[in-house]
């Protein structure tokens, strides 16, 4: 086949390869291929150009991610869809007869059906229609509608629309699996954003940009895991029907070192992967406050995401009412007491080597989450490995630690369930209040990282370290260590 055969199949089902070596054939190509899949067509355009042809667009898909960075005689090659390469209009065959500027998919001022002019690997088609408004869309965002020459080429493409405001709201969900989780037992928090793919959103054309900013290199820092079928993480799907009210396919995407994952949702393997992507870059942002902050302006469609999300600057947007203002916070706090528990507790007793004192936090609820945002961030600045370090105690009912309950109500505090969390190579341990597990955990992660801070005596530094700015609120509010930043030297 030759070079003009690859026209017979339609953009979804084409890969586009690039970085090639200078003496790469189609023979080379085809040969690098067929270690994954059996490509119909494998053929070389130009110098260092290729595209991989293949009887399906999940085919594609997954050799778009299977090739992505492998090489051919060493050199390392690059893979992409053709219509992200060859642009978002058709091929260059011409346009259409003239539009009277209305399409069901791209409402609004703009070009009518068959404007403008389409740029293709082969050459370059032109075809003019006229100008057309759609009621609908004035004084809302106007968008180019259906253009361009045939087949995918340069220019606005059949079906495409491009918005100009920013305002592509992403449906999204806060997602919560067990403790019992495997999701958890990787060193994950047990709750995590969920994004569900809509073709023509911005955001997700960019995820894999974004999300290369903040890990750096993809392949080696986040592993993506597609589950259709609910086989690896059912309660994970399980959890997305309970927020969207209908069965779902999901992917899982992770990033241990950030120590979050997020969860993209979408019937096709493709939509999956996007959204996935840009659910992890908004978890990390979530919890990790510059790195919203070193995007920049750069992803408008993203920091939009952000906003819709009440994250801004880079840090969980809140606050509460009146009150001493610090850094734009202002108002009450979680409470935080140290509590001492007797000699005789198994806290003490359990031959652990743990102390009779330790913080206790309580977890207010929702009105309050942005205190607990970073707890797990701020908890590993502190203990290496949490998972493997860091042990929680779920006793919601006081069973096992009645002695605690006792201590918190005596220092003041409202009743409530509990969970301790103890680490036995820093010799410290925090107890987190809440009603629900979620809350808890977060709870118990601050305060055994209060704990753990104080007896390393970084309790300053972590309460002046301009990334958690909530943190240091809350110890202030509560009398505990400084609080300030290190502007204002520790009383």
């Amino acid at each position: 086949m030759g070079a003009e055969d690859h026209n017979s199949f339609e953009a979804a089902q084409k890969v586009w390869v690039g970085n090639l070596p200078a003496e790469a054939t189609s023979e080379d190509l085809d040969a690098h291929f067929r270690q994954l899949g059996a490509p119909l067509l494998c053929v070389l355009l130009r110098k260092g150009v290729g595209v991989v042809a293949y009887g399906s667009a999940e085919e594609a898909d997954t050799s778009i991610s299977a090739f992505n960075g492998s090489e051919i005689g060493g050199m390392a090659i690059k893979t992409d869809s053709w219509a992200a390469k060859q642009g978002k209009g058709k091929e260059g065959k011409g346009g259409k007869a003239a539009g009277n500027g209305k399409d069901g998919k791209g409402k609004g001022c703009g070009f009518g059906k068959g404007a403008g002019w389409g740029w293709g690997p082969m050459g370059m088609g032109m075809g003019w229609g006229g100008w057309g408004m759609d009621p609908w869309m004035m004084g809302k965002a106007a968008m180019w509608m259906k253009g361009g020459g045939k087949d995918k080429g340069g220019g606005w493409g059949e079906d495409q629309s491009h918005t100009f405001s920013s305002n592509q709201r992403v449906t999204t969900y806060a997602i919560t699996v067990d403790a019992s989780s495997a999701i958890p037992a990787q060193g994950m928090p047990t709750d995590a954003p969920a994004l569900a793919y809509e073709k023509g959103v911005d955001v997700f054309g960019s995820g894999a940009h974004i999300l290369g900013e903040l890990v750096g290199d993809i392949a080696t820092e986040v592993l993506i895991t597609h589950d259709a079928d609910w086989e690896t993480y059912p309660e994970v799907g399980a959890a997305v029907k309970a927020a969207s009210g209908e069965e779902n396919c999901f992917a899982i995407a992770m990033c241990p070192s950030a120590g979050v994952w997020g969860i993209g949702v979408a019937n096709g393997w493709k939509g999956r992967e996007a959204s996935c992507k840009v659910a992890l870059a908004l978890a990390i942002c979530r919890a990790n406050a510059p790195a919203a902050k070193s995007l920049g302006n750069r992803y408008p469609e993203f920091t939009a995401l952000l906003r819709q999300q009440g994250v801004k600057g880079g840090k969980a947007a809140g606050g509460g009412g009146g009150g001493a203002s610090y850094g734009g916070m202002s108002g009450d706090t979680p409470p935080v007491h140290m509590i001492s528990v007797p000699a005789d507790s198994v806290i003490v007793a359990g031959g652990l080597g743990l102390p009779a004192e330790g913080p206790a936090v309580m977890h207010p609820g929702k009105h309050m989450k942005e205190y607990f945002s970073n707890a797990h961030s701020i908890l590993s600045e502190l203990v290496e490995d949490v998972a493997a370090e860091v042990v929680f105690e779920d006793d919601p009912d006081a069973k096992a630690l009645p002695e605690v309950a006792a201590a918190w109500a005596e220092a003041g505090g409202e009743e409530n369930c509990l969970c301790i969390a103890k680490c036995t190579s820093l010799g410290c341990w925090g107890i987190g209040l809440a009603p629900g597990w979620k809350g808890r955990e977060s709870a118990a992660k601050m305060a055994l990282a209060i704990a753990i801070a104080q007896n390393m005596g970084k309790l300053e530094e972590l309460s002046a370290n301009p990334n958690y700015p909530e943190f240091g609120y809350m110890l202030s509010k509560n009398g505990i260590g400084d609080g300030q930043p290190k502007k204002k030297r520790k009383v």
